[in-house]
């Protein structure tokens, strides 16, 4: 955490500091600006920018967002009873953003945290047979686009062109079905682990954990038929993932969690191949805006 000596000091400061920041974002992963005077979406957009550049477009998406200044965003839209699990943003896409912010224009009265836990610590944690089967493996990521469940394909690929989808999905090896005019099936398999860009290190980073089909509720796994839920992972063959390796995933993000309260003007900056974040749920008014930079691909 960074907060000022004393008093309210704004964008400015964080931006002539832009280089010790992002140092200290490199080593640590994480990193809570606290107390400064940040000054609602467009002096999030004005600092974050100063410290990494122009934000990203949201593109590929997994999750409702509402845009709210330039390509500053609100947080996942989700039900505010539920559990938003643990994920690294855009880990199931082909093209990722390492870093990720969030700004606290209204907290939350009644919980509502943003748990985040260093993903590096991952692949130490679980057992050397869980690692090495995925590594063998990678992962399949199975998506639904269905009228009324989750994101419609328009929403997630940001156009109304079917075509161009089409074009998408075969450039990049994506096995996909229309099965209607509005519900499109996709596979595809990423590997499990990346190289960090800049540090070179080995990261464990997917979008595994949040695709989990343990994490539906039973009512939901009764009335679809798996092949047609939202959102889905398994080993890249297809086969399903153990629950006894899902408990090892449930054990990790239970130990290794950090969880703070929220507070007006929090500025957090993660190293989204380092730390991944969730969602608990909350009571009452939450915002919390989001924004994206520094794109990279992934090596497959």
């Amino acid at each position: 955490m960074v907060k000022p000596r004393s008093g309210k000091i704004g964008s400015e400061w964080i931006k002539d500091h832009k280089d010790q920041i992002n140092q200290l974002l490199l080593t640590q992963g994480a990193v809570l600006l606290r107390g400064f005077d940040i000054g609602g979406a467009e002096g999030f957009n004005e600092a974050f920018s100063g410290l990494f550049g122009e934000p990203m477009e949201y593109k590929n998406r997994t999750s409702p967002r509402e845009q709210v200044y330039n390509n500053v965003y609100t947080s996942t839209s989700h039900p505010k009873d539920q559990v938003i699990h643990m994920h690294t943003e855009n880990s199931y896409s082909l093209a990722f953003n390492r870093i990720i912010a969030f700004y606290c224009l209204i907290p939350p009265a009644v919980n509502g945290e943003t748990p985040i836990a260093d993903e590096r610590k991952i692949l130490t944690n679980l057992k050397e047979e869980t690692v090495q089967k995925f590594r063998e493996k990678k992962i399949q990521y199975l998506r639904n686009s269905i009228p009324g469940v989750g994101l419609d394909w328009r929403t997630i690929y940001q156009t109304d062109d079917r075509e161009a989808v089409d074009q998408y999905l075969e450039k990049n090896g994506f096995e996909y079905d229309w099965l209607s005019d509005e519900h499109l099936r996709v596979r595809w398999v990423l590997p499990a682990v990346q190289n960090h860009p800049i540090t070179g290190e080995e990261m464990w980073f997917n979008h595994l954990y949040f695709g989990f089909k343990a994490h539906y509720d039973p009512e939901v796994l009764d009335y679809f038929n798996e092949e047609d839920l939202p959102f889905v992972t398994y080993y890249g063959d297809g086969s399903n993932i153990e629950d006894a390796v899902v408990q090892e995933f449930r054990n990790f993000y239970e130990k290794n969690s950090i969880v703070f309260k929220w507070e007006q003007d929090d500025f957090l900056l993660l190293d989204n191949m380092m730390f991944s974040h969730g969602r608990n749920p909350f009571e009452g008014e939450r915002t919390i805006l989001t924004a994206m930079a520094q794109p990279c691909e992934f090596q497959i």
